[in-house]
């Protein structure tokens, strides 16, 4: 979702310049470029007109950033904001109480974007069409699983399939995809999971949709005969989806890395792993779109750097260096526009050549910038060895959502599983898995299995299911639409209840 936030921070400190320019500029269309940049550039990388259609601006994009503005337009009202939002939303000033720029400037701002933005953007350039999927079959389970999934993952402890529902529930399946286990219900969906030898730590994110609550936890849960006992580990997270874990302070003890995705607020933080079994909380960056951490030495030093993609208005991807002691220094890698739609990255070492390199995809396509985007897909940033990243590999995809790399036909190479939530449903074939073959030097083979349209696919992961000494993909169907979506496909969703398919590897 786009952010507009500290706006008028950026004001401050831009405005007097801005004046002194206005002053010599002539007409409206040059000082409205001029506050375009001041107060959409300030915070996060300035959204060219370019990127959106003009309906899509004047309609979805402007009046939110009005709104930021303390501006009203287009019936967006200030005071309903901020009637409708939680209280910590209007403490953090996230809708000013006056308005920051004059109603003159805001037209001007308008005029700017809507004599500069195309009436459509151009169609996604297709290189190939896509192949059969030929080494992989489909397989379900045996139990319907409601198509609701918020999370599918592996549990390689336990050769077990766990699968959480937005309503609460979580389905436990064998190797074969059968139940294994009585239902476990928490109070929301859980987001991520690690799997212990005999027990479980989920991270629930409280309420799924957009909201600024905090009533996500991180729970660990246990087996007591027949029944699931929970344990509160930690409580009060604000929409969290994701975690990781490192020694940040260099006591001995494991801390936990949260991203706190929020909506108009949120954060990413560390927990401290105390001795009482207690934690406590130390705030890295205090903002929203925090998506997903991981921990890799960046510099060379021999500690572990924190690798974090942020969504959600300023979308980049940093690193946190670590100096030891929880200490950790900020170093922006990339940068993207806040339409763009960041959903998810991976390192890994794409050209064999040492050093990590960037998997990202993006295609998030639920907030005020809904449509098609010709600049969704799936990327690899290569490392140049010094740590700095260039785009060397794009593959356009529509509502890109998740991207993992693996060697899955074992010929030394790594090739790409992609899935999107939010496909081109007007495609005879719904683009919302792929396949990308690694051909080498840089080419990839496109591919997809015969019915990619069984399901709405939010998540997914990898892993030896079957156990067989080859990669499956387990892929989770969430069918609640935001998009355009044909009705005989959303019906099928609900009524047939894939919620979890696999894609069995056939190499072995």
């Amino acid at each position: 979702m786009i952010s507009f936030r500290k706006i008028w921070l950026a004001l401050v400190i831009l405005s007097t310049g801005a004046i002194g320019y206005w002053s010599c500029s002539t007409g409206s269309q040059q000082r409205g470029e001029v506050l375009a940049r001041t107060h959409c550039g300030g915070c996060h990388l300035f959204p060219e007109p370019s990127l959106l259609p003009q309906k899509v601006w004047d309609e979805g994009v402007l009046p939110h950033m009005a709104a930021r503005l303390g501006i009203s337009y287009r019936g967006m009202d200030l005071d309903s904001l901020q009637s409708t939002n939680e209280q910590q939303v209007v403490d953090a000033g996230v809708f000013p109480v006056e308005p920051v720029v004059s109603q003159q400037e805001w037209e001007s701002i308008v005029a700017y974007y809507l004599k500069n933005a195309p009436d459509e953007l151009p169609d996604t350039v297709r290189k190939a069409a896509l192949l059969p999927l030929t080494n992989f079959r489909v397989r379900t389970p045996r139990q319907p699983v409601p198509a609701m999934v918020t999370a599918v993952r592996y549990d390689s402890l336990h050769q077990q399939v766990w699968a959480g529902l937005r309503s609460g529930v979580t389905y436990v399946l064998d190797k074969n995809l059968r139940p294994v286990d009585s239902l476990f219900r928490s109070r929301s969906p859980f987001s991520d999971i690690r799997f212990r030898k005999n027990e479980w730590d989920l991270l629930s994110m409280g309420i799924m949709d957009p909201n600024d609550k905090s009533t996500g936890d991180w729970i660990r849960i246990s087996k007591k005969g027949n029944q699931w006992v929970a344990k509160p580990l930690v409580e009060g997270l604000q929409r969290p989806v994701h975690a990781s874990f490192a020694d940040i302070n260099d006591d001995g003890r494991e801390d936990m890395v949260v991203s706190e995705y929020g909506n108009y607020i949120g954060r990413l933080a560390w927990y401290e792993n105390l001795p009482n079994d207690s934690t406590r909380m130390h705030i890295i960056e205090n903002q929203p779109g925090a998506r997903q951490t991981y921990w890799h030495d960046y510099n060379g030093d021999g500690r572990k750097d924190l690798w974090v993609l942020w969504a959600q208005g300023d979308e980049q991807i940093a690193v946190y260096l670590n100096n030891g002691r929880g200490n950790l220094i900020k170093k922006v890698l990339l940068r993207f526009s806040p339409v763009y739609g960041s959903g998810y990255f991976e390192l890994v070492d794409i050209n064999k050549d040492g050093h990590m390199d960037i998997l990202y995809a993006n295609g998030d396509n639920a907030d005020h910038s809904q449509t098609k985007k010709p600049y969704h897909g799936i990327r690899i940033f290569t490392n140049n060895g010094s740590g700095v990243f260039r785009e060397t590999f794009f593959y356009p995809m529509h509502g890109a959502t998740q991207a993992l790399a693996r060697d899955f036909d074992q010929d030394g190479d790594l090739d790409i599983a992609a899935i999107a939530f939010f496909p081109d449903y007007d495609q005879e074939s719904a683009e919302s898995f792929v396949y990308l073959e690694n051909q080498g030097n840089g080419k990839y083979l496109p591919r997809t299995f015969s019915d990619p349209n069984v399901g709405r696919w939010l998540t997914m992961d990898v892993a030896d299911v079957d156990q067989d000494g080859d990669l499956d993909i387990l892929l989770g169907s969430f069918s609640l639409t935001i998009t355009p979506t044909p009705k005989a496909i959303k019906e099928r969703w609900n009524r047939e209840n894939k919620g979890v398919i696999l894609l069995e590897n056939q190499l072995r």
